[in-house]
């Protein structure tokens, strides 16, 4: 390697922070999320497993109620207890185990403290804890990741003697999900904050003649640089004809002269996903057409976003922007729904309701002509407030000039494009 490249490989390198993973919500924020849960059940024990695996996460709701991943935990919360209890099961310190997949909670203090659980204890105490708690009374609420499997401990439960009814936990927990809390919000905020520095390198990424792959591989470079563990789902880089599929995963199309890229991206901050939409002009121009499409989805999207309100519903959203695109006479070219709750998971969690103060979704109408070879698609995130909603991405640019500039390219300064080892004449 020459000195020259060496110096700069070691500096673009030293570039590039290490970030500590993001904290975790403190302990007072999830004995107030398992509090809830106690309220809602009146009775009974509520069950959590979180499952996982190598290569298989463990499941939001443990880790929304727990804040941890921890492969094979368990918890029980004893609404029936005077006052409620959280007992959190977990598996014994285990160094071979831990030689192979690193560090996880066990019990003891430390993971008291960590979750504010009344009480850790083995895993292997689990089926007896439960036997005696559930046979003199009780129902039972239990989440799993294998939901339709009846797991063996609670056959022995069954067979000492108990014959209630397991309910869905989900019912309680994911209206829960639904609400955000401020710490939650400023998770979101933060992932968003992540995804605008992605789009932007996306952007400058983006060249006529390159590949919709080196788009991707420069916002997710960006995520994980600013600390993101993963992206929040599969990104969606589609450039030409590519952007007229809803759910482009592939992203190895080629890019083209005159294309527009739609980038649909989301960085994670934790467990919270940002999930942000954008459509670029990659010569950093618009035509007529393109812009005449553009306005119109903008103009949908405001609407979409006046719409959100308190006792609202994502088909009031819906019909808001529908009208504006159907007025324009592009009906045809809508073919998905506007609005999504998101949070831990993209595609959040909880039933259809009105909407609430703190619930956060997705706005994101969008117009898509394969026979002009183009689509265009804009999402936003809003939460819903008392008054209203506060769009969360505001500061993420929309207005077509300055995502064109976006995907400007400096131009080459040819006085200094000479080799260095030239020699004048």
């Amino acid at each position: 390697m020459k000195s020259i490249d060496c110096i700069l490989w070691i500096c673009g390198f030293s570039c590039i922070s290490v970030m500590a993973a993001d904290p975790g919500p403190a302990a007072e924020e999830l004995a107030s999320r398992r509090s809830l849960v106690a309220s809602a059940l009146q009775d009974g024990v509520l069950v959590v497993e979180a499952g996982g695996a190598e290569g298989i996460e463990v499941s939001r709701d443990s880790e929304y109620l727990i804040g941890l991943r921890c492969e094979g935990a368990i918890l029980a919360i004893d609404a029936g207890h005077d006052p409620p209890r959280s007992i959190l099961f977990l598996p014994a310190s285990d160094p071979s185990w831990e030689r192979w997949h690193g560090p996880r909670a066990s019990p003891g203090a430390a993971s008291q403290r960590a979750t504010g659980v009344e009480e850790t204890l083995p895993l292997a105490q689990f089926q007896q804890w439960m036997t005696q708690r559930l046979l003199p009374a009780g129902s039972l609420w239990r989440f799993s990741k294998e939901r339709q499997l009846e797991p063996l401990w609670l056959e022995q439960v069954r067979r000492a003697g108990w014959k209630g009814k397991v309910h869905d936990a989900s019912e309680v927990v994911h209206p829960l999900r639904q609400i955000k809390s401020d710490w939650e919000v400023q998770q979101l905020e933060a992932a968003i904050e992540r995804t605008e520095i992605g789009l932007r390198a996306g952007a400058a990424a983006a060249r006529a003649g390159g590949n919709e792959c080196q788009v991707e591989s420069a916002i997710e470079a960006q995520f994980r640089r600013l600390g993101s563990p993963a992206p929040g789902f599969p990104s969606i880089v589609g450039s030409g004809q590519n952007n007229c599929c809803l759910h482009w995963m592939k992203n190895d199309g080629p890019i083209d002269s005159g294309d527009l890229l739609l980038m649909d991206v989301g960085a994670r901050c934790g467990p919270y996903t940002a999930d942000i939409t954008r459509t670029v002009p990659i010569d950093g121009k618009w035509t007529d057409r393109q812009r005449e499409i553009y306005q119109v989805v903008w103009r949908a999207q405001q609407a979409g976003i006046a719409a959100v309100r308190v006792g609202a519903t994502t088909r009031d959203v819906d019909a808001a922007a529908r009208a504006v695109i159907r007025e324009a006479g592009y009906s045809e070219y809508f073919p998905h729904g506007t609005s999504h709750h998101v949070g831990m998971d993209v595609h959040d969690v909880g039933p259809f309701r009105n909407f609430q103060e703190g619930m956060v979704v997705t706005v994101e109408p969008g117009i898509y002509i394969p026979e002009e070879g183009f689509g265009i698609r804009i999402e936003d995130m809003v939460v819903v407030t008392a008054d209203g909603c506060r769009v969360l991405s505001a500061a993420i640019p929309k207005d077509p000039e300055s995502l064109a500039r976006w995907c400007e390219k400096p131009k080459l300064d040819r006085s200094s494009s000479a080799s260095p080892h030239t020699e004048s004449k």
